[in-house]
């Protein structure tokens, strides 16, 4: 994960690096251009140029302007391979995130069909003998024992869906991340008592859809930690345009809030989080205080 973190960092230094390189090749390039039209307009004064320049090198006014003519055209060619470098390193480092991204829900995917198939079916043939078992007791004290054991393996088939749920939800899947939130909050209502409001807004169908399982993730971990932590009485989940090129996804609780200690800040959600964010570029920003509780923001590129 740390590894994971160190790589996103440090593609966003090599972007900002190669788009500085094209920028200055392309400031050159501007310069020795306007440089070249400049002779070509102010023809007397780039003859008489010439002409003084004759007095140590011969030089023809041809020469001079092939000269700024070749000094376009090759900074100009330097400009071209800076930018096309940068452009095709962005579309690598994209497809990459895509990559990622994918290879996580096929994981999650994965793992929630071992937990349904194999260790959802195990625990409900053990809750199939155990019945029987208590069934053919005779002393209380076994049937008692068979009866919690029963219990017991109930639970853990209850707890082993809600994770299949979790991991991989058919709804995200089947009608994207709009009705995917929506299911969230009203499920955090039922198991915590918790207001909700998600808030429509277009915003949400701009999100690309490579990136939504990511998203929804993200804000399912923020909306569970406010629920079990907060003490809050209502949360809204809500998506806006920042108008300076990001996508803004919000989660605000009108908790207790919490201290912004490093160890608080990089806890194990926070931190699944901002690594999951990094792959595509995104940033989480982070407000809290007692009084107005916390906002979180997953502040992504439009």
């Amino acid at each position: 994960m740390k590894l994971s973190v160190a790589a996103a960092k440090l593609k966003r230094a090599l972007l900002r690096a190669y788009r500085s390189k094209a920028r200055r090749d392309a400031l050159w390039a501007g310069l020795f251009a306007a440089a070249g039209v400049a002779l070509f307009v102010q023809f007397d004064s780039a003859e008489r140029i010439s002409s003084a320049l004759l007095k140590w090198e011969r030089l023809e006014l041809d020469d001079l302007l092939l000269g700024s003519f070749l000094a376009v055209l090759v900074s100009g060619w330097f400009a071209f391979r800076r930018w096309a470098d940068a452009r095709r390193y962005v579309q690598r480092l994209e497809e990459l995130s895509t990559q990622l991204l994918g290879a996580e829900q096929h994981e999650r995917a994965r793992l929630a069909e071992l937990l349904h198939d194999e260790v959802g079916q195990t625990l409900f043939a053990c809750r199939l003998q155990i019945e029987r078992a208590r069934a053919s007791a005779s002393e209380p004290a076994t049937r008692e024992l068979l009866s919690e054991a029963h219990e017991l393996a109930g639970a853990a088939m209850t707890r082993t869906r809600e994770l299949t749920v979790d991991l991989s939800p058919p709804v995200l899947h089947d009608l994207g991340l709009t009705e995917a939130l929506a299911w969230l909050l009203r499920r955090t209502e039922e198991r915590f008592g918790l207001r909700t409001r998600l808030e429509t807004s277009a915003v949400w169908q701009r999100i690309p859809a490579a990136w939504q399982p990511a998203v929804f993730h993200s804000v399912r971990e923020l909306v569970v930690n406010a629920a079990k932590h907060a003490r809050a009485n209502e949360l809204v989940v809500s998506a806006a345009d920042s108008g300076q090129g990001r996508l803004l996804v919000r989660v605000h609780d009108d908790g207790q809030g919490f201290s912004m200690t490093p160890a608080a800040r990089h806890g194990f959600g926070l931190f699944s989080i901002e690594r999951r964010m990094a792959w595509f570029g995104a940033a989480l920003e982070i407000e809290s205080s007692p009084t107005t509780g916390t906002v979180v923001t997953l502040s992504l590129p439009a």
